[in-house]
């Protein structure tokens, strides 16, 4: 399993198909196994790097609350500890919080900026209300013996929609797989629920140069759409593209269709930029 030393943690990653550099930066809990139904559509045109973040998978957590900024920063060490100099980023969650700090603190770092079912953060933000009171609770409350089969099976619900959940979908058998080969300890979901709960870049999003594409699950339970409205418009030139009927899991759910339009973005700005 290879992993590098980056500040004070040692990082998992790992890397598929070759190309173009397309990094993926996953949410809260999850880790590069999460990303299997979407990789090797990607790997097809790109080499495609999914990591651990801090505090989860086969990464270092450590006790303490973290920010988007230091993760950010943890994964621009990663960039450099495979000596590359820019890359396309794609964000989900909490990882498009840290994918949109990466963005305005190493600009020259990101190609182009794929935000998926994310936030800007702050209490101008859409639902920020009712998820910092979910987190607070979380932080508050979490022990090993909280996170039992029940909290599980109604986290489930939010992240996939009833079809899925019915149908014991292939790509949700993944995404439980992963979760249970490679558990976030408690101390890693409440570090990075302290970097969800404390983010911010809404005054900022303006200062956000990269071609950006916003994607989202039209009927997300966990990050309101609305955010995504907001992340377009607020950011430069941003794409937005909303996918019915799915939540917060879209792109694990429904990865072909969401992996069409991300490689038909990337291509068009690729192609936008080399002229």
């Amino acid at each position: 399993m290879p992993s590098v030393r980056v500040q004070d943690i040692d990082m998992y990653y790992e890397e598929h198909g070759s190309g173009e550099p397309f990094l993926l930066i996953m949410g809260w809990g999850g880790n590069a196994a999460t990303w299997k139904p979407q990789i090797p559509g990607l790997a097809e045109q790109y080499r495609v790097i999914a990591f651990d973040n801090r505090g989860a998978g086969r990464t270092t957590a450590p006790e303490e609350p973290y920010t988007t900024g230091q993760m950010a920063a943890d994964t621009v060490g990663l960039l450099d500890a495979l000596d590359l100099s820019d890359v396309h980023v794609f964000g989900i969650s909490l990882g498009g919080m840290i994918a949109q700090e990466m963005a305005l603190a190493y600009p020259e770092r990101v190609r182009t900026l794929i935000l998926g079912c994310t936030s800007p953060g702050s209490k101008r933000a859409a639902g920020s209300a009712q998820l910092r009171r979910e987190l607070r609770e979380f932080r508050r409350t979490s022990t090993a013996s909280t996170q039992d089969a029940h909290w599980f099976s109604e986290f489930l619900k939010r992240l996939w929609s009833d079809e899925a959940l019915a149908q014991d979908d292939g790509h949700l058998q993944d995404f439980v797989l992963s979760l249970i080969r490679f558990p976030p300890p408690i101390r890693g979901l409440r570090g990075q629920a302290a970097a969800i709960a404390d983010h911010d870049t809404y005054s900022r999003l303006s200062q956000i140069r990269q071609p950006t594409l916003v994607i989202a699950g039209d009927e997300d339970p966990l990050i309101d759409p609305r955010n995504s409205v907001i992340l377009s418009k607020q950011i430069p030139g941003a794409e937005l593209r909303c996918f019915p009927g799915l939540k917060h899991a879209f792109h694990l759910e429904q990865p072909e269709q969401v992996n069409s339009v991300i490689v038909d973005f990337v291509g068009r700005m690729s192609q936008t930029h080399a002229a």
